[in-house]
């Protein structure tokens, strides 16, 4: 009977129905809007039940256990409910028992709306249903009685719906940061950083989710778990069942009772004589004095005060933890540029948020907390004196979380002999308080103008909701004023401050102070003051609001149409959309013969202080089919539409302006061996209202102009088709039945791949301050008008992956037989020359026994922080700074990181720009896992076979990690897509090619291949690599480069 009364009264509460609607439309959107972590149905199943549990489960527990344990408390019933005849042990189990089938019942559902949306997509599957009903037994049920145990034990102990509130949210935000440090693959970006901190959680994990992941292999049995996880559920049901027992032991909620005045002093109080005062203070002595009653109030209890110390051990502990911190092996000379940076962009406004929301709650709701609502709503105090003082009340809690943030990076840039830099703490931790007090301005204005507390709160959370998770780019909503009360400000990097996106900062923010300001202002007009009157101007707008409405709504819309302008918002839809639309109209040029780009003639100017670039392109287009051209199909990318288009025959064209594409009619045929001309000119500018991304930036400290995809386009373009089976059948498109490498390319001269290469002649120009570069030997340079021209034209066709810069002109040369070396760097330290180095060496290995280099020049970059740490390009690397110049080798590195980076990129002018390159088919076995090969032969001939085995082991523990981690099946080495094959099996593999074989015989295979395969040969594929490789060697010796490139069986490569 007592499970029905409690039943019936959550019933009757608005949490639960919201609740019951939020989660099950929380598991609609993860169904729908998360990509899988794996392609088998099962997976993608318990993946998402993970994913749902870990972040909704201690949220929900936490929300409801207040209406369940505290609702005697928060009604003054606690004294009435304890004398009536009830045993302590029933009230409080049926209680927790209510809360445990309240939420496993939620979860339930939501478990339910998931297999349902996957059965649409994957089939009914009996399999599916089965496991989504063992994950709700041994996951969820679990979970829910150790949280509901958790919340019963708290709720007897504190009676305070604050601490229950602050734990359950507590617990969520650790174990969202212990998940991402376990490398939780439902978490992007997440990696195990400890495999210590990975196998505690298999058994300390309160939703099983690292147990399972542990053991995440090919079969379906292993989705059932191991023993450590039964272990760890069991585990967790006792500590409920002792949590429970905790809470009985507990003394029970007690009120506090206020000893009556006696006789004598009520006769001595009523004999004193009162004289009425009046007085009217002015607005301004009002706001002082109710900012300082606000402030005093947050800084007197014992939470805040909790808070606030806590705050300032986890900014020190984030700060010190990895201020020096490059990668892996490396470390740097820190500066409070490094120091701020691990916090301001995550945890700072992640963490301070939430504690905005929470004191903004505490601020505006106190009145109605201690039953003095209506006595202060009739108080002759305006409500933009209420309301101001509550902001700047915010305002100087939020001053003090930065002065404690400020104090924390003190302390550890002192102990961690940093160079502390003022302007980096004014800057980036004053950009951070405007956007937390404009949150907390915006989540203020809430409370004031909605009467339920519960409809302001979750207002309040929808903010943070949009804000902080991929739920807006799951319903399609990609806008960037989707960062409330932010900007896409971008962390600052030592190459070049905040460059990168510093123009986007100050319209953004103007958007969100003009906003704020209106909605405070209309908070103002319809404030309830958390009285329960009615206000009559509620949703009604004067003149002054209109006008600021309007205000807000024009510079809104201004700023959108910029950032739309400038680039358009393309959701994942509208991206799928896109390539649909292209196949569909343009599939059909594929089988219509199209001329081939012989050479390129490039004329760029670069205007880094203005953030643009100016092209002219004269493309020669040579027929080498048989049969004569009589159209042509020309593309360009959507950032640069072209202003004129030309050809040096007669002509008639129609141009698609949706995709970009000109449809060209010749009145003349190109007849096969003849060529024409194309003449094309078009502007880069550099967006101001996004920040700067790789390929394609102009900015006054760096400049740099990839051609891929900027560059017109001759023909049909297979890149562009749906290549995910399951997207190409839901838009009804054939499948394109791709089949794996190793099985594509089993039989030689099977691919009829052609190389996309092409002469190369630029003249470009830049200012006076700095030096441009592009492709080719460099034939003349002069100064004209006061801008910097070089001349460069390439010694024969190269890759057609054309690219030109601006950098500053800090550069050491070197010489490499008839090679010249550069390296381009802020400054000419002795990073600079071991760069030069690893060029020369790899050079001259690479010349000496693969293949010569075909250029006469090769330049290395160094580049700002804006992506990769290296990328290659035909004669071209660039190299992140900080990993490749900023950073030195740590302590216990056994090699050079920068050294292995530069052997590597330099190794990609042979393995990717050379060979590797035309078969589109392929996988990245020729490029990446063959310069991981050259990395080690380099770094044993610079530094020895210690440093050379020490590669192998940190590659080992990487590979272990990442195989850890990933419910991914294993490939064979050759079809393998993941980064950790591509990079760290493959440094294994070759380890061990390398003990067993011989260099030699590895470096006998690949002369084969570029005898075979070099340009204007046939492309060479992954497999004719294998091929040439099993021809030097023995059976024996085969088995072995079988089992390596074409077996699936890693266990040889974790063992040793």
């Amino acid at each position: 009977m007592l499970l029905i009364n409690e039943w019936r009264y959550l019933m009757r509460q608005p949490l639960l129905w919201l609740a019951s609607i939020i989660l099950p439309c929380i598991a609609y959107l993860f169904a729908v809007g998360i990509g899988s972590i794996d392609t088998l149905a099962d997976k993608h199943l318990q993946a998402l039940h993970m994913t749902l549990m870990m972040m909704c489960l201690p949220l929900l527990s936490g929300a409801l256990a207040p209406l369940v344990f505290l609702r005697d408390q928060t009604n003054d019933m606690a004294e009435l409910i304890l004398v009536t005849p009830q045993s302590t042990f029933y009230r409080i189990f049926n209680r927790l028992l209510i809360l445990f089938l309240v939420c496993a019942g939620l979860v339930l559902l939501s478990f339910f709306i998931i297999w349902l949306l996957l059965s649409q997509t994957y089939g009914f599957q009996l399999s599916l249903l089965t496991l989504a009903l063992w994950d709700f037994a041994l996951m969820a049920l679990p979970t829910c009685a150790f949280f509901s145990a958790l919340a019963c034990c708290l709720a007897q102990r504190f009676t305070s719906s604050v601490v229950i509130y602050a734990t359950f949210c507590s617990v969520w935000l650790v174990y969202i940061m212990l998940a991402s440090m376990t490398g939780s693959p439902m978490l992007a970006g997440s990696t195990i950083t400890s495999p210590w901190l990975f196998e505690s959680m298999r058994l300390l994990d309160p939703f099983g989710n690292t147990a399972l992941l542990a053991v995440y292999q090919n079969s379906e049995a292993s989705l059932y778990g191991d023993w450590i996880f039964y272990l760890n559920r069991l585990a967790y049901c006792l500590l409920a069942a002792g949590l429970f027992y905790t809470s009985l032991k507990l003394k029970p909620y007690t009120a506090k009772h206020v000893p009556a005045l006696a006789d004598s002093d009520l006769n001595s109080q009523s004999s004193k004589a009162y004289q009425f005062v009046g007085a009217t203070p002015s607005a301004s002595n009002q706001l002082v004095h109710l900012t300082k009653l606000a402030v005093t109030s947050l800084l007197k209890q014992r939470l805040s005060q909790l808070i606030l110390v806590g705050w300032s051990l986890l900014m020190l502990s984030e700060l010190l933890s990895g201020i020096n911190y490059s990668e892996p092996l490396s470390v740097l000379k820190p500066t409070s540029l490094d120091a701020l940076n691990r916090i301001s962009d995550d945890v700072l406004p992640l963490l301070g948020s939430f504690l905005v929301l929470f004191w903004s709650w505490q601020l505006c709701w106190r009145n109605r907390q201690t039953a003095m609502a209506e006595l202060i709503a009739a108080a002759p105090v305006r409500s933009s004196v209420i309301l101001c003082s509550q902001v700047i009340a915010l305002g100087t809690m939020i001053l003090l979380l930065i002065l404690l943030t400020s104090l924390a990076g003190f302390v550890a840039e002192t102990l961690a002999n940093s160079e502390i830099q003022l302007l980096q703490y004014l800057s980036q931790l004053g950009k951070a308080a405007l956007s937390l007090l404009l949150l907390g301005a915006i989540f203020t204005a809430f409370h004031n103008i909605f009467r339920s507390p519960l409809v302001a709160v979750a207002c309040c959370v929808a903010i943070l909701v949009m804000k902080f998770t991929p739920i807006s780019g799951s319903l399609g909503l990609t806008h960037t004023l989707w960062n409330i009360a932010a900007s896409p400000l971008q962390p600052a990097d030592a190459f070049w401050g905040s460059e990168q996106s510093l123009s986007v900062y100050w319209p953004f923010m103007t958007f969100w102070l003009v906003c704020t300001s209106t909605l405070i202002y209309m908070a103002i007009q319809w404030s309830h003051r958390t009285a329960s009157f009615m206000n009559h101007r509620r949703w009604k707008l004067n003149i002054s609001s209109s006008l600021l409405l309007i205000i807000t709504l024009g510079t809104g819309w201004n700023l959108h149409s910029n950032i739309i302008a400038e680039r358009p918002l393309m959701s994942s839809d509208m991206r799928e959309q896109w390539r649909y639309d292209y196949e569909q109209q343009y599939s059909s040029w594929a089988a219509v013969a199209q001329p081939v780009i012989s050479h390129i003639d490039a004329k760029v100017d670069i205007f880094p202080l203005l953030g643009n670039a100016e092209f002219t392109l004269i493309y020669t287009l040579e027929n080498h089919t048989e049969q004569a051209i009589d159209s042509l199909l020309i593309g360009h990318h959507s950032a640069t539409p072209l202003d004129e288009l030309s050809l040096s025959v007669t002509h008639t064209r129609d141009y698609d302006q949706q995709l970009g594409q000109y449809k060209v009619t010749l009145m003349d045929a190109i007849k096969p061996g003849d060529n024409l001309q194309l003449s094309t000119r078009f502007t880069f500018k550099q967006p101001q209202h996004w920040p700067a991304v790789m390929h394609q930036l102009v900015k006054p400290s760096f400049s740099y102009l990839r051609g891929i995809p900027m560059l017109p386009t001759i023909g049909f373009q297979p890149q562009y088709r749906l290549r995910n089976e399951q997207l190409r059948q839901e838009y009804g498109l054939a499948p394109l039945n791709l089949a794996k490498p190793s099985t594509l390319f089993a039989k030689p001269q099977t691919s009829q791949a052609k190389y996309d290469w092409a002469s190369i002649h630029s003249v470009v120009s830049t200012n006076a301050q700095q030096v441009p570069l592009a492709q080719g030997e460099l034939v003349k340079q002069w100064q004209q008008n006061g801008r910097n021209y070089a001349e460069y034209q390439s010694k024969g066709p190269i890759r057609n992956a054309s690219v030109w810069f601006s950098v500053p002109n800090n550069s050491i040369k070197g010489q490499s037989g008839s090679t010249l070396l550069e390296v381009f760097s802020p400054e000419n330290s002795q990073a600079a020359e071991l760069n030069m180095q690893a060029m020369e060496d790899t050079l001259n290995w690479m010349a000496t026994h693969i293949a010569p280099y075909r250029g006469s020049r090769l330049s290395l970059i160094a580049m700002p922080d804006i992506g990769p740490t290296g990328y290659a390009l035909p004669q071209m690397i660039m190299i992140n700074q900080n990993v490749g110049f900023r950073a030195e080798p740590a302590p216990d590195a056994g090699f050079d990181q920068r050294y292995r980076r530069a052997v590597h990129e330099t190794a990609h002018q042979w393995f990717g720009h050379d060979l590797g390159n035309g078969v589109l088919e392929d996988s990245a076995f020729l490029i990446e896992s063959l310069a991981k090969y050259v990395e080690l032969v380099m770094i044993e001939q610079r530094y020895g076979i210690d440093a050379m085995h020490a590669l192998v082991e940190y590659e080992r523990q990487r590979y272990k990690v990442a195989v850890m981690r990933s419910p991914e099946k294993t490939q064979s080495l050759v079809d393998a897509t993941e980064n950790y094959d591509l990079y760290s099996r493959a440094t294994l593999v070759f380890a061990i090619f390398r003990r067993e074989l011989g260099d030699e015989l590895i470096t006998q295979a690949l002369q084969r291949l570029w005898q075979q395969h070099a340009y204007p040969l046939t492309p060479a594929t992954s497999m004719d690599f294998v091929r040439a490789l099993k021809a030097q060697l023995n059976a024996e010796q085969q088995v072995l480069v079988d089992s390596l490139l074409l077996g699936t069986d890693n266990k040889a490569l974790l063992a040793q």
